[in-house]
């Protein structure tokens, strides 16, 4: 297996207008050109895109309404005509189709195809929903009871899916909007701001068929009272998979990355819960539990023995160097685990004195329950860890509730 070079982040970026994208993956097989006033879709089913709503590396997200109908308003997520697996299709059809619905797990309305100059890209269709559980607006506007809401909301609709064997990431959960079908044109810009953007020519000043023609600026929610904000769903399910079909590894943000993968564990309901419990404590606290702030998985784990203590002395030896590695250009890489990664030392960081200080809201007796539950969700062994449904039990008992 070749060893993966991770680089850090750049630590200078160009304007923000010209980064929104990678407009480097406008090219075949990359991303499919739009713009606003557009119509995307097959036979009856077209849309016409009004606004943009968000981007990843491998979709973009589109705010429109059903074609001649100004009231039908949509998320239309475009898929990178490279991404040829279907599993975010298939879940989202397995779940319309054997589990029903869930308030807190999003919907899928439409689903089709179209082929454009970079290829042919799938493309999904969902209700409206608002900014990110991690925007740092949301997290410094929502109210203490919200917030504990939030944590019920998300651990309920993880127990949901695992019932109907989906695993999944939790790191992009949204909020709804209300009120957004019934909401006129203007409105909804005065809502989500108005539309910003910047002309995308090549250097002899034309325009290239495989680009759009104008980089559009995702939202920025100023008309918003984000404190109004209460019912999150779970959205993206580009990374989920079926219990009889577990990748070899996951797709998840460093910060909440499980460390067992790193030392040969499958992915898992457990590795969900680890997540799980990163995002409760990112509710509360507004900072991340774990924070790695370069994708290098060596400095992962070294937080999180700061916070947790020695790994089990069985992973010794078991790091996956070629996997998870990070190599620094012009040096021999070390393939041994650092012997302090196993040492029992005393550590002055402790998720309860981080707690102390991030959450002020919390009363001492709840920041308790929070600490106990939270390692209770961050075992090591996965086997040691909580279920889904028992973090459910365990945030709607009365230590929670305050009786």
């Amino acid at each position: 297996m070749s060893r993966v070079k991770v680089r850090p982040p750049f630590l200078h970026r160009p304007p923000p207008l010209y980064y929104i994208e990678d407009v480097e993956k406008y090219v075949p097989g990359g991303y499919h050109p739009v713009d606003i006033g557009d119509v995307i879709g097959t036979g009856d089913q077209r849309y016409e895109v009004i606004h943009k709503l968000g981007y990843g590396g491998m979709s973009t997200v589109w705010l429109v309404r059903s074609y001649g109908d100004m009231c039908s308003h949509f998320a239309l997520k475009i898929l990178r005509a490279d991404v040829s697996d279907a599993s975010e299709v298939s879940v989202l059809q397995h779940l319309q189709k054997s589990a029903g619905t869930h308030p807190n797990v999003v919907t899928l309305h439409d689903s089709f195809k179209v082929s454009g100059p970079n290829g042919e890209h799938q493309c999904l269709v969902f209700p409206v929903l608002g900014p990110s559980l991690h925007s740092p607006r949301v997290a410094d506007a929502l109210p203490g009871p919200t917030r504990y809401q939030v944590c019920c909301q998300v651990a309920s609709a993880m127990a949901f899916l695992h019932y109907h064997g989906i695993y999944l990431t939790t790191s992009n959960v949204v909020f709804e909007l209300s009120d957004v079908q019934s909401m006129s044109p203007a409105s909804l810009y005065q809502l989500l701001g108005s539309i910003e953007a910047e002309d995308l020519k090549l250097p002899n000043g034309s325009y290239s068929p495989h680009r759009p023609k104008r980089v559009i600026q995702t939202p920025d929610f100023s008309g918003l009272d984000y404190s109004s904000l209460s019912v999150v769903r779970i959205v993206d399910f580009g990374e989920a998979f079926f219990t009889e079909r577990p990748p070899q590894s996951l797709g998840a943000p460093i910060d909440s990355f499980p460390p067992e993968l790193c030392f040969g564990y499958p992915p898992s309901t457990k590795s969900d819960v680890w997540q799980l419990a990163c995002v409760l404590y990112t509710v509360h606290a507004k900072v991340p539990m774990f924070p790695t702030f370069f994708r290098i998985f060596g400095i992962l784990v070294g937080t999180v023995v700061g916070y947790l203590g020695p790994l089990p002395q069985q992973w010794k030896g078991r790091f996956m160097f070629d996997e998870y590695g990070y190599q620094e250009p012009g040096k021999v890489p070390n393939e041994t685990d650092p012997a302090w990664w196993f040492e029992d030392k005393h550590s002055d960081k402790s998720i309860d004195s981080r707690l102390s200080q991030k959450a002020p809201h919390l009363s001492a007796r709840q920041r308790g329950e929070y600490v106990r539950l939270l390692h209770d969700m961050v075992a090591y062994e996965p086997e040691q860890r909580l279920s889904a449904t028992d973090v459910v039990e365990r945030l709607r008992s009365a230590a929670f509730l305050g009786e």
